[in-house]
This record gives structure tokens, C-alpha cells and sequence, in this order.
């Protein structure tokens, strides 16, 4: 690991003075961002006749391009839990909610706030248990933190928050495995599955997530068993369907670009790939 400030400018290609500057102008490094929250349907959520808003601090110029060395030479080359789906390479929802696929029992729900939640004394934690040294995670926690919290819109932030959950994801993990649950995290979304039922143990899961300092949306949380939805896809016991608000979306032009409509219409033929090539592998 990177014990050495040195080390650490040489890592991230710069100039250790221009780190510290940085570090000592943070607020010139971020921006703040308004950002409507959307429905199933692409609409803005209102609540309480409110029109539903979220934050987002997205970083600039240096800071943007280190933070960027940071997520490529420093993040990536520590380990992720296979669990995770979110915000890594090569993995995306659709293979999330595959993994659930053909359990008739799924728990889902949501961490509130997910981002906000994670201060920058977990950051700092998170670097030390991957033996960075004490002063060079407090360097890291200060050029991926912004305002004492874990921001969302930038580079970092996705992976960070993976890295962050690896202590309470280890107990989550460890239950499902004595359990045998199949469990997976899709950033703030966390899904269980079974062939039985285990309705009177998911209380576990929600104690070790809020003794572990997080919070539940729970309008966001769901115990089922018959074609959960799980990262925004219905999972059924022999294949994964777009769920009809998807299905309206699609349909619904008028407001949509060639290149959106390209794309949502490529989205759904990837999940209907996935449907074929199970069906192709029972086959053989």
C-alpha cells in the first residue's frame, strides 16, 4: 500500500505542493448541482406538493483529473466483494438482478442517503484498514470528501462507498452464507433471495444495517415472493422482464432524443440476451 506522501504524488502523477493547495482551497475544486428526482416513468417526483430534489457537488478542473488518478491507481487496485454490482467495471444491474433469479423469497431495500451518510471518519477508516498510512489517508480522505461527507458527482464517490460498506457487507454476507441466501449490493440497493422462506430472520439485516450507522427508506423496502423487482427489473422464476413503466417509457417519444430512444431500446434487448442465452444453455 502507499505509506509515503512522496509515494503517493508519484501515484497520482503531481506535484505534492499542488495536492496541499488543493486541499487548503477545497470549496474552488466543487460546484453545487440541482437535480430533480424522477419517477419510474421519467417524471419528477412530487411529494407533499413538492417537486423532489437531490445535491450533487460535482468536482472541477485538478481536483476532477486527480480524483480520476485516485479512482484508476489507488481505488481499483484494492478489493472489491463479489457481491457488489454497483459502480464496478464490468458489472452492471442487469447482471444484479440475474443473480436473484429463480429464488422465490427476495427481501430488498434501500440505504437513505446513501452517500451523505458516509462521513469522512469512514473514509478515513476505510483507507487505514487497507494499510495506507495514517497520513496518507487523511491526504485521500481530503481530495474525495467534501464538507465532512462523501459527495455525489464525482469520479470517486461509487467506488468509495463499495469500499466503506465492505465492514457491514462482510456481516450481510456471513448471514446469507450461514443462511443460504444469495445476497447482492447495487450501490444503496441491497437485495436477498432464497428457495425458502426467511421472513423472521430478515430483522437481522436491518438491525446490522442501522447498528452500523445507516438508514432505511422504508417505502424502499419489500419482502416478497412472487416477481420481485429488483435494480429496476422484474425478476421472474425463468427469466428477467422490463417492468411496465419501463415498457410506457419506451413507448413514449415524443420527449426523447434518437440517441435516448436508441438507448433504452438497447437496454432492453440486453435483458431479453440474457433470457435467450439461459434458454440456450438448457438446451444443449
Amino acid at each position: 500500500m502507499i505509506n509515503t506522501l512522496n509515494h503517493l504524488a508519484f501515484v497520482l502523477k503531481v506535484e505534492l505542493s499542488e495536492v496541499e493547495t488543493i486541499i487548503q482551497n477545497i470549496d474552488k475544486f466543487y460546484y453545487e448541482k440541482v437535480e430533480l428526482k424522477l419517477d419510474k416513468l421519467g417524471q419528477p417526483k412530487i411529494k407533499n406538493g413538492k417537486v423532489q430534489k437531490r445535491i450533487l457537488n460535482p468536482s472541477v478542473n485538478r481536483l476532477k483529473i486527480i480524483q480520476a488518478r485516485i479512482q484508476n491507481n489507488v481505488l481499483k487496485n484494492l478489493e472489491i466483494p463479489d457481491y457488489a454490482y454497483g459502480g464496478i467495471k464490468k458489472k452492471d444491474n442487469i447482471q444484479n438482478a440475474k443473480k436473484h433469479q429463480g429464488k422465490k423469497y427476495n427481501f430488498t431495500t434501500d440505504l437513505k442517503s446513501f452517500y451523505p451518510s458516509i462521513d469522512h471518519k469512514k473514509v478515513f477508516e476505510m483507507f487505514r484498514s487497507f494499510n495506507f498510512s495514517p497520513t496518507v489517508s487523511r491526504y485521500l480522505t481530503q481530495l474525495t470528501t467534501y464538507k465532512g461527507k462523501l459527495p455525489q458527482g464525482t469520479p470517486t464517490s461509487p467506488l468509495i462507498a463499495n469500499l466503506v460498506f465492505i465492514k457491514t457487507g462482510k456481516k450481510l454476507q456471513d448471514f446469507a452464507n450461514e443462511n443460504n441466501l444469495t445476497f447482492t449490493s447495487f450501490v444503496d440497493d441491497l437485495t436477498f433471495s432464497a428457495p425458502i422462506d426467511f421472513k423472521d430472520k430478515a430483522h437481522f439485516i436491518i438491525d446490522t444495517l442501522l447498528s452500523d450507522g445507516f438508514k432505511i427508506s422504508h417505502n424502499k423496502t419489500f419482502y416478497k415472493t412472487k416477481n420481485p423487482i429488483v435494480t429496476g427489473i422484474i425478476v421472474k422464476n425463468n427469466k428477467l422482464s422490463l417492468t411496465n413503466a419501463f415498457k410506457i417509457k419506451i413507448q413514449v417519444k415524443e420527449d426523447k432524443t434518437d440517441a435516448q430512444i436508441k438507448g433504452l431500446n438497447l437496454y432492453a434487448e440486453r435483458i431479453e440476451k440474457t433470457n435467450t442465452h439461459k434458454n440456450k444453455i438448457k438446451n444443449l
